[in-house]
């Protein structure tokens, strides 16, 4: 049975009203994603900023997308603002966008992860297109060396961990037939376990640090050198087909992404976050 505080929740992705000719709907956001990106912005207006914002050491993928949906809604000469719901895990993102109690996504997802869903949500444009995006291999600083040489066109000599929900990085990663491998939700814990040494690898985009570094409260990992891998498929905006304002906010996106795709917003903005990087042109690609 669900906890009141979780039905309280997804009621509240289900208020639509307008306030000073903007309509306001709420939507989910991580928690730690939405205070990095108010230190990111610093109190900036959206409609002002440019790609360079994004250089800087916070930056990571899922602060460069939250921007760009409501960039995309402001070119897209829309009138929906968002009101931010707190959260802690997303894996609920899915089911309410199927059942329309979530209008829009306001993270990127895969396309292979939103096709099957395809009778009950809108897909965008691609943000992230196929063939553009590389993860790097981390581990703990001390082991970057001692791993790399163990690492030959598969991960079988060593262990690894990530999310099964996170589909594509968990069939590539079978793809690659780890000697171990383990499921976690949570990335800080993956991030803590592959730092102390209790797993070996863990696959994380790359950031703009020199060294291709995370480090945290309780963690540090780091980018094992001139290994890549590929990750085949696209990343898109979701909208929920049952939601009542889906196509006009359908609309809107399409046409604020065919504008940011013109101006070169995306792929610059991804680029000073670090997460497409011409660093790696040259590194071993696996599988």
């Amino acid at each position: 049975m669900p906890k009141p505080a979780f039905i309280v929740v997804i009621l509240s992705f289900t208020l639509f009203f307008s306030a000073h000719g903007k309509d306001i709907i709420s939507v989910p956001v991580n928690r730690d994603i939405y205070h990095y990106t108010q230190q990111i912005l610093s109190g900036r207006d959206l409609k002002e900023i440019t790609p360079e914002i994004f250089n800087h050491p916070l930056c990571q993928r899922d602060i460069v997308d939250l921007v760009l949906i409501q960039k995309a809604l402001i070119l897209g000469n829309s009138s929906l603002s968002f009101e931010f719901v707190l959260i802690d895990h997303e894996e609920q993102e899915t089911h309410l966008l199927k059942s329309g109690l979530l209008l829009v996504s306001v993270d990127t997802m895969w396309l292979s992860q939103v096709q099957p869903l395809s009778n009950s949500v809108l897909i965008s444009s691609p943000i992230i297109r196929k063939g553009e995006y590389y993860a790097g291999i981390f581990t703990a600083p001390k082991n970057t060396e001692k791993l790399a040489q163990k690492i030959g066109k598969n991960l079988s000599q060593v262990s690894v961990v990530s999310n099964e929900n996170w589909t594509v990085d968990w069939q590539t990663l079978k793809q690659l037939k780890p000697r171990t491998m383990f499921n976690e939700s949570e990335w800080i814990i993956m991030a803590k376990l592959v730092s102390h040494g209790w797993v070996d690898i863990m696959l994380v985009s790359f950031n703009n640090t020199t060294d291709f570094r995370y480090s945290g409260d309780g963690y540090v990992i780091e980018a094992i050198k001139g290994i890549k891998v590929a990750l085949q498929d696209s990343r898109h905006f979701v909208i929920s087909r049952k939601h009542p304002r889906s196509q006009q906010t359908f609309r809107e996106i399409e046409l604020g992404i065919k504008r940011l795709r013109k101006a070169n917003f995306i792929e610059k903005s991804y680029r000073n976050c670090g997460f497409l990087t011409n660093l790696v042109d040259k590194w071993r690609e696996i599988p």
